[in-house]
């Protein structure tokens, strides 16, 4: 299922992508949050196997499972979505993780994006870890080259979004989303 209405922002962790996607949040876009995120505090506060530390596979199932619902719940809305994270992210997850990847190729081919999509280049300057992102600087560098990778073998325009300020990004962003859609219609 391709959704030209759907961009996604994808790339290093820790390359300021959440900070972007709330900037477009409090900007009335309507954001769809990093499952990453989301699942490694639910996993970790229930004490829950669905971390890379104790099952990487059942954790990469789980972003998987919720990828998917993310997709699929506005499969007949023409409004404009964007995400943190595509499904072709999962297939570097299982790279990084050494696991199958056949399930992950397959969902990210069977449910497409805008061609579209925005890549955050690694930014060592505003690199943190915390309860959630525990992966170092360099792991996350190879990371990010392994995903924007994925997303041109699969066909994708990358975007490279530039190094400035939160606000600056996002308007960057908006207003390159803006002119592709101009350019589409």
């Amino acid at each position: 299922m391709l959704k030209n209405n759907y961009f996604v922002l994808t790339g290093a962790m820790g390359a300021g992508k959440s900070t972007v996607i709330n900037k477009l949040q409090d900007l009335k876009y309507n954001c769809i949050p990093e499952p990453a995120r989301i699942i490694l505090k639910e996993q970790r506060s229930s004490g829950g196997e669905g971390v890379p530390e104790k099952d990487s596979g059942l954790f990469t199932r789980l972003m998987l499972t919720h990828m998917l619902t993310d997709h699929a719940a506005n499969k007949d809305s023409d409004e404009l979505f964007v995400f943190d994270r595509g499904l072709p992210d999962l297939i570097a997850y299982s790279v990084l993780f050494n696991i199958d990847k056949d399930a992950y190729l397959n969902a990210a081919m069977d449910n497409r994006y805008n061609k579209h999509v925005f890549m955050f280049e690694p930014w060592e300057e505003i690199y943190t870890t915390d309860d959630e992102r525990k992966m170092s600087f360099a792991q996350s560098k190879r990371f990010g080259e392994s995903v924007k990778k994925i997303y041109v073998e699969l066909g994708y325009s990358v975007i490279g979004v530039p190094f400035l300020p939160a606000e600056e990004r996002a308007a960057f962003i908006i207003d390159s989303i803006e002119r592709i859609f101009r350019n589409e219609c």
